[in-house]
């Protein structure tokens, strides 16, 4: 610890008599040795009974200023409670706050605690990621919000879904590190198999089944590389149908096009007209002459395209549910 520290912590330790020392030192090694930032981080702890006290009284031990040789900080000490007062931008809304309505991440970018609030509850509800990371806008930045000021600004309820995010990442990261750790799929909670060749994990906490071969939900005489290849394809021929359906390609120039409202007469950007319907080019003598304008047209001998969007929603809906029913008696065939 460097003779600046040193006099730092030693004035720390004279304003918090009641504070055990190791609580401090560690809290000013959280604020990267900064005294503003860990008085006020050890002066929230302190009204929140987040550190413990010491049971008996201690002498205060004073420190002149005047005998500081470090004149920075002793400038540092006499405008003290000048900068208590003085308010400072929040780095991500730029609003003026009083240092004790601020927090800082883990690189010391100073951040009012609305918005690491509202930053923190947009996470973990979105279920982003269990750690929440700085939103200051001065510089891109990798530092992380503390769990000590998290457990002071969030509600109850988002506390408890954070420190859930945070089991589970624990969780999977203990699966990856020890292969015999095993995360249950129906409640996420982690079971040590030890050296069992056992393909069944029996989960202690929701007493449900997972198969340990595909780590998936238990599914008795079905095979695991079947189940997944037929959801796979599922999934890829409907995509793939999707994309033939909504997606047309310029005659003139190639280009691909998709229109998600408006009429079917659409526009390239090379100044082709196309038919959304057809995908044959519209040209200017043809123009609207090529569509019919009737809305739910149901005349028999009607051959034109229909001019409105909802029919060509029709087309990809009537492709889709082909694709799905074929789809889903491949799945049941499997399953059953």
């Amino acid at each position: 610890m460097s003779i600046n520290t040193e006099i730092i912590k030693d004035k720390l330790c004279d304003d918090f008599p009641q504070l055990f020392v190791k609580n401090i030192v560690s809290t000013l090694k959280a604020n990267n040795n900064s005294y503003i930032a860990t008085y006020y981080n050890l002066e929230s702890s302190l009204k929140s009974s987040l550190l413990p006290l010491k049971k008996t009284e201690v002498k205060k031990k004073r420190i002149i200023i005047d005998e500081v040789e470090n004149s920075e900080l002793k400038e540092l000490f006499k405008s003290f409670d000048a900068i208590k007062q003085q308010t400072i931008d929040c780095t991500c809304c730029y609003s003026d706050n009083k240092f004790e309505d601020l927090g800082q991440c883990t690189n010391g970018h100073l951040l009012c605690k609305q918005c690491i609030k509202t930053h923190a509850e947009n996470t973990i509800y979105q279920n982003l990621s269990h750690k929440i990371t700085c939103i200051s806008c001065n510089e891109k930045c990798f530092g992380l919000i503390d769990d000590s000021l998290l457990e002071q600004i969030l509600d109850p309820r988002v506390l408890a879904e954070y420190n859930n995010l945070k089991n589970l990442a624990e969780i999977k990261e203990l699966c990856v590190d020890d292969i015999n750790i095993k995360m249950c799929q129906h409640c996420n909670a982690g079971s040590d198999i030890g050296d069992s060749d056992q393909s069944l994990l029996i989960c202690m906490e929701c007493f449900k089944d997972t198969c340990l071969k595909c780590n998936q939900v238990a599914h008795p005489g079905k095979e695991c590389y079947s189940l997944g290849k037929v959801a796979g394809n599922i999934r890829h021929n409907i995509e793939d149908k999707m994309t033939e359906t909504m997606i047309i390609h310029c005659p003139g120039c190639n280009k691909s096009l998709f229109k998600n409202e408006g009429c079917n007469k659409v526009t390239c950007v090379c100044g082709i007209n196309i038919c959304y319907m057809c995908k044959q080019i519209v040209t200017k003598s043809v123009g609207y002459t090529h569509f019919c304008r009737t809305h739910d047209c149901k005349d028999s001998e009607c051959n034109k395209c229909h001019l409105w969007e909802k029919d060509a929603t029709k087309i990809l809906l009537s492709a889709l549910n082909t694709e799905y029913n074929d789809a889903t008696k491949l799945l049941i065939d499997k399953l059953l």
